[in-house]
């Protein structure tokens, strides 16, 4: 019997998870689940981490006469990497192996702690990305951290062993060449202490020519360290300045606009109205698939499964979402501008549905027998336009908890409330609590208030009638999930126990793009002839917007915002969505201009 200190170590690299650490006891431990799927042991989120099936891949533990592990796939759409091999069946998984969900999917190490003697690590070579993630989740320590963005420059270092010529030409970090003249150094000394072994014979001959090597290699690296901090120093004028020039926005000015751009955190849930209870989704594993249930309606429409009783053994998935995105200061009393989708993501479309792959469900009959099983089917091929586009604010059809039975013969009235709505300035560590103060009803905008003990620096909004062009260069700030993090480790002294704590300092991104198409206004021609764009009234630009942008300012050549970022393209990367400034004017004025 494995003994219950013995714990299975997860390191994340990648993904939602970056820099994350889980832990499972191995006492009565039989396997780890990993995938997108709520009742998952590893869950990833289903929005960001798309690679990773709803059930992707399972570590089981084997304790025959000695403790050992393999890992299988379960048909995931994108396949498990070992070690950077894809795999098939089940194999044998050893500590500090690298594992992959998808190919470019979240990726993370496993460890056995302490670790047993018959299970050494697998001999292998690291490359140089896998030992930037490893450095940068020795930082922290704790597990379930989230941290922000680090300096972009970590992820160019080089090795030790790297060309001297190639770092001459190469702009490389200051950090990274200290680093070598260390290690020079600390060969030498190793080199001082086996000639010392030997000074009775070499003495003079022997030191002289050591000290002579190690005062040319410390003079050589503090040579390359003078020319790569130049040439870096170089680069980055070179950048500023070419920035300067085709935005004419100068990195001074950047950085002044990117601490009144804040970072959101929320998380929110929904209620029955009727009987203030949270509502539910209805789970079943069916052949050891883990599915979501739905309900065929009289009429042939699709309805999730939900109900106010989770039964306590979690076979229920709550409806609900947390996740973060970006919003700027608009006002020096403490008014910030969002999404809609982020600060109160119950008005608009609930996406809980996978992309990428096939959306599987277990769909019942209405009223139908408990002995009538259901069938499971691939919703794609079904009519699910009512299911997509539910807006859970405007009511749902409950269902008794084990019976495909309506608690009510129509749709329920229901409530959502957000049990955190959280922001954070750049550079600090302290989020500050929000309220919904407005959300508009005729675009993505939500205007959140926090009580600021100062007068805090605000954007400026182009001026009203502004014409957007195609063609115009913009730049986005916002916090993307894909960016490096940075994080501040502390230790608290709590009742004379010390422990550490690792807080994320936010950073924002800086994108640069242009404006690629203006949707057309909303026109009613003749008859009832309406002609609108597919996207709404909304800006579309050319540029990169990952999840966690949502919310940020899209600014012109002035510095001015001319739009709030909104949606992204699944179909190709760089294509996003921006709600013009227009939808932030009628929000912030509640009263019309007296004539």
């Amino acid at each position: 019997m494995t003994a219950s200190t013995t714990r299975i170590v997860i390191r994340h690299l990648r993904g939602s998870k970056i820099n994350q650490i889980e832990q499972f006891d191995l006492d009565g431990l039989q396997e780890i689940t990993l995938g997108r799927d709520p009742s998952s042991n590893v869950r990833y989120d289903l929005q960001r981490d798309d690679e990773v099936s709803r059930t992707h891949a399972v570590i089981r533990i084997k304790n025959d006469k000695e403790l050992y592990f393999r890992i299988a796939d379960l048909n995931s759409s994108n396949g498990t990497f070992l070690n950077g091999e894809r795999i098939g069946g089940e194999v044998e998984l050893l500590p500090d192996d690298v594992v992959e969900l998808g190919s470019g999917g979240p990726k993370f190490t496993f460890d056995v702690q302490p670790r047993p003697g018959n299970l050494p690590a697998r001999t292998r070579q690291m490359g140089a990305i896998e030992v930037a993630a490893t450095r940068m989740l020795a930082a922290s320590p704790q597990a379930g951290a989230t941290v922000e963005h680090a300096a972009a420059a970590d992820t160019r270092q080089r090795t030790a062993a790297a060309d001297t010529a190639a770092l001459a030409k190469v702009p490389v970090g200051k950090q990274t060449i200290l680093r070598m003249l260390s290690e020079e150094r600390s060969k030498a000394r190793q080199v001082w202490i086996a000639a010392l072994a030997a000074v009775l014979i070499l003495a003079v001959l022997g030191g002289g020519a050591l000290y002579w090597h190690n005062g040319r290699a410390t003079r050589q690296l503090e040579s390359e360290l003078a020319a790569a901090t130049q040439s870096a120093e170089a680069a980055r004028a070179a950048t500023d300045e070419r920035l300067a020039t085709q935005l004419g926005i100068g990195p001074a000015i950047i950085k002044k606009l990117g601490d009144s751009t804040v970072y959101v955190d929320f998380k929110w849930a929904l209620y029955d109205q009727l009987t203030r209870q949270p509502l539910f989704q209805r789970m079943v594993t069916i052949k050891g698939e883990r599915l979501p249930c739905f309900v065929k309606m009289a009429d042939g429409s699709i309805v999730r499964w939900l109900t106010t009783d989770d039964s306590g053994n979690g076979s229920y998935h709550p409806i609900g979402e947390n996740g973060s995105g970006s919003g700027f200061v608009v006002d020096e009393r403490g008014f910030i501008l969002t999404n809609k989708h982020v600060a109160a993501g119950w008005q608009t479309r609930y996406e809980d549905w996978p992309s990428g792959d096939a959306w599987r469900g277990a769909v019942y009959n209405l009223d139908s027998k408990p002995s009538r099983g259901p069938t499971v089917e691939d919703l794609n091929s079904l009519d699910t336009t009512d299911l997509k586009n539910w807006i859970p604010e405007k009511g749902a059809f409950v269902f008794e908890t084990d019976r495909p039975i309506r608690l009510s013969s129509g749709s329920r009235p229901v409530f959502a409330t957000n049990e955190t709505l959280n922001v954070q300035f750049p550079g600090t560590r302290m989020p500050v609590s929000a309220n919904i103060l407005r959300t508009s009803i005729d675009a993505d905008v939500a205007v959140l208030k926090i009580d600021s003990t100062q007068s805090l620096n605000k954007l400026d909004l182009v001026l009203d009638g502004y014409n957007v062009q195609v063609g115009e260069k913009v730049l986005v700030l916002g916090y993307p999930g894909v960016s490096s993090k940075t994080i501040a480790v502390q230790e608290l002294n709590e009742g004379g126990h010390l422990s550490p704590r690792t807080v994320s300092i936010p950073e924002p991104t800086v994108t640069q793009g242009i404006v690629s198409r203006v949707s057309p206004p909303m026109k009613t021609g003749q008859g009832d002839v309406t002609t609108l764009g597919t996207t709404g009234d909304t800006y579309q630009l050319d540029i990169f917007a990952g999840p966690g942008d949502s919310g940020g300012p899209v600014l012109n050549a002035q510095g001015k915002v001319m739009a709030l970022l909104t949606y992204r393209s699944t179909q190709a990367e760089h294509v996003s969505f921006a709600v013009p400034v227009k939808y932030v004017r009628e929000l912030l004025q509640l009263q019309r201009d007296s004539p």
